[in-house]
């Protein structure tokens, strides 16, 4: 039977692209590039992000029928390269990639997302998580039946944007960690765009701010869909204390139980494994 939709991902991973894809590329080309993101330091973060915020939903997903692609560049080096490969071994739907570096960052997205497409599918639903974000436990269930109730408005145009606009800012600095409660358009953790598997476009063609010029869109701010990591490291700069937080729809007392129930992260865990980091420098 033919699957109506498939469910694919893309996790970049301290991949090393072409100079200009981020407003943080570091002057001296590919190799400072490299550096900086390969910086020991550095790499240490985004391990502890990868095991303690991205990865926890991602195994207990309500609909297991999903493929996430990590991107990383081929010199990734020891130990933080075998570190991934131990954090995801038990998650069969991430498949790792370790790609030539120095690509054009829109290129190698689409290269390594179009070859794990299903040529037989109706629509690929997209979807791309920086390597400090998490997505809520039935992300892809909701995915899926979402595309189910809409098909018609897909078929007009042959695409067609979902934005799970409701979730959280996850803080974490020298003094903890902090959840801040948003309602917040087209930002990259909850945003899935719908495709035809023969379209040579994928997700990382539009801007994701102005992807509702362009495509039909609708939104979803029933329920927290999406956790997006804020520690000073960020390319986009997330604020702190964005315009759109807005803290009424989420009572702070709950926070522990939603953030269980709805990414599989014991609050009281994170916050532990936070300060041992940090103690651990």
């Amino acid at each position: 039977m033919t699957i109506d939709v498939q469910i694919l991902g893309l996790c970049r991973w301290s991949y090393p692209s072409a100079p200009g894809a981020f407003q943080k590329d570091t002057a001296g080309g590919i190799d400072a590039i490299r550096a900086a993101l390969y910086d020991p330091v550095r790499l240490q973060l985004r391990l502890f992000y990868l095991e303690h915020v991205v990865l926890p939903s991602l195994r207990v997903q309500t609909d297991p029928d999903f493929t996430i692609v990590m991107l990383m560049g081929e010199t990734l080096p020891d130990p933080a390269r075998s570190k991934v490969l131990e954090l995801i071994s038990d998650i069969p739907q991430i498949k790792p990639v370790f790609a030539p570096e120095g690509r054009l960052h829109q290129d190698i997205c689409r290269d390594v997302m179009v070859a794990e497409r299903d040529m037989e599918v109706r629509a690929v639903a997209e979807f791309r998580l920086d390597d400090d974000d998490a997505v809520a436990v039935d992300f892809v269930e909701r995915t899926r039946d979402f595309f189910y109730k809409v098909k018609g408005i897909y078929r007009n145009g042959g695409k067609l944007a979902l934005d799970f606009n409701r979730g959280f800012i996850l803080r974490t600095d020298l003094s903890g960690i902090d959840l801040i409660p948003v309602t917040a358009r087209y930002w990259t953790p909850g945003l899935v765009l719908y495709l035809r598997p023969q379209s040579d476009e994928s997700l990382l063609h539009f801007n994701h701010a102005q992807m509702w010029k362009r495509i039909p869109m609708l939104s979803f701010p029933r329920v927290p869909m999406f956790l997006r990591g804020a520690h000073g490291e960020n390319d986009s700069s997330v604020s702190y204390k964005p315009y759109n937080s807005e803290e009424a729809w989420v009572d702070k007392d709950k926070l522990s139980e939603i953030m269980h129930e709805r990414f599989n992260i014991p609050l009281d865990r994170l916050r532990t494994a936070w300060e041992a980091a940090l103690s651990a420098g």
